[in-house]
Order: structure tokens, then C-alpha cells, then sequence
């Protein structure tokens, strides 16, 4: 009787792992989010005695539930994957990205963006954001660019994509004299910046979507006119182009 139990347990555990798998496959491709305070005590004990790494500094770690329920974690520069099993939870990888560094006190310290992207319903990415910042005179800019990669298997990484546009903002003084900062009345920049935004359109397709706008002080001399601008690219994985096809002005990467 007790063959047969356990025989049964096992032959329906078999088959919620098929339904989860076929679930999964069947689910549109959603970017996942990387969150803060989410492991339950059984798991936090169980990915302790796995992954010792994973244990210090809590405070810093990450974690998601995909659509196949691997649970994922992210410390640092670290990110790992387990599935779930009858006895617990078992490790399916680990990686551990080039160029994210652990002092994320540092404001020019590369680091993973806290999200999951899906290029197929079974193959995942992270980006690895490399911010700066320029000051000048009166102004500065705070800038981002992105670098995807692959996690494949045996803990290894393939970059697909270098050093894209992610985010900027920037300020440049327009007020010089009395005359100005009156005329200006508190709008005494140029401002301008830069978002993006990503969406999986279908396995090894994402869509880029760059948002860009631009604000002229009143007193400006740069010539130029206020206005908002979207750009929507189609970006296939297999062959990512070595920049997107945005306006120069879009692609701001600091004065050199």
C-alpha cells in the first residue's frame, strides 16, 4: 500500500510538472520583476543551505516566480535559478555578470537592472546598466547605457546586445545676466532626456520603444524649439543592430 502511495504521488507530481511546463510554454512573453522581501521562510532556509553566497546581506536580494514557477534570484552582480520538487527546492544555475560590481553605493557602478526578459518562453536576459555622470558649468547630465545578455547554461553569459541608450537627462544653463534669470522666471535650462521602454513582441523579437523630449529655456541661444518625440524599433535578437536607429541628439553618451 505504501509502494503504490508513494508510486501515485509521484506519478501526479510528474504530471503538475508537464502542465506547468505546457502552461508556460503557452504564456505570452512578459518582462519579470526582480522584487525585494518576497521568499517565504521554508525557501529563504532551503536556498541557505544550497547557496551560502546567497544567505549575507539580505537586504540586497531579489527574487520572482516565472510562469513555469522557477524562482529566481538576484544579489549584486549574482542571479540564480531553482525549480521546485517534491523534496524542495533545487538549483538549476547560477551566473555571475561581468562589469556589476557589489559597491551599488557608488554612483558610477555598473548593476543589474532588477528585471527578467524573456527572448523565447525559455531563454532569459538581463541587462547590465553602465551609468555616468558630467558636470559642467551650470548644468550636467546623469546618463545610462544597457548591455543584454543571454544566461546560458553551465553559469555562462553571451552579450547580444552593447552599450544601447537607457535613460538620460540633461541640463544646460541658458541664464547668464539679471536681465535673463527675470525674463527666464525659473526656467533658466535647457532640459532635455531620454527613456526607454521594452516589450517582447514574440520569441527572439523585442520592440524598443525610445521616448525623448526637450525643453528650451526662454532665453535660450541654442536656436532650437521645444517638443516630444517617440521612436518604436523592432529589434530582432538574433541580429541586434550595433546601435538603434534614433536621432543623434536622442543618443547622448557625455561629452568624451
Amino acid at each position: 500500500m505504501n509502494h503504490n502511495n508513494k508510486t501515485s504521488r509521484q506519478c501526479i507530481w510528474a504530471i503538475l510538472l508537464m502542465a506547468i511546463t505546457i502552461t508556460a510554454s503557452a504564456a505570452p512573453l512578459n518582462i519579470l520583476e526582480f522584487k525585494k522581501n518576497q521568499l517565504t521562510t521554508v525557501e529563504q532556509t532551503q536556498i541557505c543551505t544550497l547557496l551560502k553566497s546567497f544567505c549575507d546581506q539580505t537586504e540586497r536580494l531579489r527574487s520572482l516566480k516565472a510562469p513555469d514557477h522557477k524562482l529566481w534570484l538576484l544579489k549584486n552582480d549574482r542571479i540564480a535559478v531553482f525549480h521546485p520538487s517534491q523534496s524542495g527546492l533545487k538549483l538549476d544555475g547560477q551566473w555571475q555578470l561581468p562589469f556589476a560590481v557589489e559597491d551599488t553605493n557608488d554612483d558610477d557602478s555598473s548593476f543589474i537592472f532588477p528585471k527578467l526578459f524573456p527572448m523565447t518562453p525559455t531563454r532569459y536576459a538581463v541587462a547590465v546598466i553602465a551609468p555616468f555622470l558630467e558636470m559642467y558649468s551650470g548644468g550636467g547630465a546623469s546618463i545610462e547605457r544597457a548591455s543584454f545578455y543571454e544566461l546560458l547554461e553551465q553559469g555562462k553569459t553571451q552579450r547580444f546586445i552593447t552599450d544601447y541608450p537607457f535613460s538620460f537627462t540633461r541640463m544646460i544653463r541658458a541664464c547668464f545676466s539679471e536681465q535673463d534669470y527675470e525674463q527666464a522666471k525659473d526656467r533658466c535650462h535647457d532640459e532635455d532626456g531620454l527613456s526607454l521602454d521594452i516589450r517582447p513582441l514574440k520569441p527572439m523579437l523585442w520592440q524598443f520603444r525610445y521616448h525623448y523630449h526637450l525643453e528650451v529655456s526662454p532665453v535660450s541661444d541654442s536656436g532650437e524649439k521645444s517638443y516630444k518625440g517617440s521612436r518604436n524599433l523592432n529589434i530582432d535578437l538574433n541580429q541586434a543592430p550595433k546601435q538603434p536607429n534614433i536621432p543623434d541628439d536622442w543618443n547622448y553618451a557625455g561629452q568624451g
